[in-house]
């Protein structure tokens, strides 16, 4: 294998299929990416056989050929290497890429690419199509709020709706929700919808963020498979993923509509304040105690390792004194997830759920964003 390319073209390709790989795979291939020189271009791909990236971009191949490379090693080299044109060759069990004119030359170790884990062609069923700034928009709006544990995989990931009206991402751990939708005909993906893992969602929202075409979702359902494809450029980046299976729960359930008390305040300095009391919160609860007043909110954390902190803040609130405590990280989590100036909560006891949702409408004016967030016991609350 022989070629050359541009080496911002080479370290785009390198790192993005880098997303794909695992930082602790027991199998040495899986540490590797795989080059492809074909005629007309470089195919670099990355796989942990869950989630699998594979980037098209353009080159001058000289003689096709395959290698696998450790990864890690070459996206920490390549990003190094001064801009301009590359030579990528494989020679004696190496692969040698040289870089100015030839001043300067790195060699890699290959592995056997024919052991490589094949990847299979992909054909949809279904099929969404959508803006990538949008993609990325209602993936950071809801991501945040997916679970960690595995006790309820089917919570690891994003549940993604679309229908004739609108398009409907979202998240829950138990302890907190966010549902953001955008209105408009973009495709189906079935009355239940997908559960995209939250992995693999990132990666996707990577290249969104960057796409110069709309994003093409494509779902294998009989496969439990989807297909990320988007042109960023002169390059073309496809991302396969299992979905996560099983049914996610009825979340709409969980939504309380009666909640009758509203605290309305500014985003940024409920933020500034959240961030700067919690630095007395619990470790492991961290959490805030809300003490709601008319036209006042207090925000408090005491610890007996860490002291205490108050902050009062100027808010709208005309119900019954009330006293909540929420975890802080929770609490930040949304609030960086609503772009207003304002935001709403809509309350109903100390115990209960409450909704967060922006004032106003959103920048996008054809997207809507609701957060849910579950209340902490107070040590003092009483019943």
């Amino acid at each position: 294998m022989e070629l050359t390319i541009q080496q911002g073209d080479l370290a785009f390709a390198v790192g993005q299929a880098l997303g794909s790989v695992s930082s602790k795979s027991p199998l040495p291939l899986l540490s590797c990416l795989l080059m492809e020189a074909e005629k007309g271009g470089l195919r670099v791909t990355g796989t942990d056989l869950d989630l699998t990236t594979s980037v098209a971009v353009p080159c001058a191949v000289s003689s096709p050929g395959k290698a696998a490379v450790s990864a890690r090693h070459f996206n920490e080299v390549v990003r190094k290497m001064p801009r301009g044109t590359l030579t990528v060759a494989v020679r004696g069990g190496l692969c040698e890429v040289s870089y100015g004119e030839g001043k300067g030359w790195s060699r890699f170790p290959v592995q056997d690419p024919g052991e490589f884990p094949r990847v299979p062609e992909f054909k949809g069923d279904a099929k969404l199509t959508l803006e990538g700034e949008a993609l990325a928009r209602l993936a950071a709006r809801t991501s945040y709020a997916t679970s960690t544990e595995d006790t309820r995989p089917q919570l690891n990931g994003v549940l993604v709706l679309s229908g004739d009206k609108q398009v409907t991402f979202v998240a829950t751990d138990g302890h907190r929700l966010a549902r953001s939708a955008r209105r408009g005909a973009f495709g189906s993906l079935g009355a239940q919808g997908v559960i995209m893992p939250s992995r693999a969602l990132q990666a996707v929202s990577r290249t969104a963020e960057a796409a110069t075409s709309p994003v093409e979702i494509e779902v294998a359902s009989g496969k439990n498979q989807a297909g990320f494809s988007a042109q960023v450029g002169e390059y073309r980046v496809q991302i396969m993923t299992r979905l996560l299976e099983g049914a996610y729960p009825n979340y709409e359930q969980v939504i309380p509509k009666d909640n009758p008390k509203l605290l309305t305040a500014r985003r940024g300095d409920l933020m500034d304040a959240i961030d700067l009391v919690a630095s007395h919160a619990d470790n492991v609860t961290r959490q805030v105690r809300f003490s709601l007043k008319k036209g006042r909110l207090g925000v408090s954390s005491t610890t007996p390792e860490l002291g205490s902190g108050e902050q009062q803040l100027d808010a709208q609130y005309d119900g019954e004194d009330m006293e909540i405590g929420y975890n802080a990280s929770y609490l930040l989590d949304i609030l960086r997830s609503i772009p207003t100036e304002q935001v709403q909560f809509h309350l109903k006891t100390a115990l209960s759920a409450g909704v967060i949702e922006p004032v106003g409408a959103l920048p996008q004016g054809e997207e809507d964003l609701l957060c849910l967030i579950m209340p902490l016991r107070l040590p003092d609350a009483v019943g």
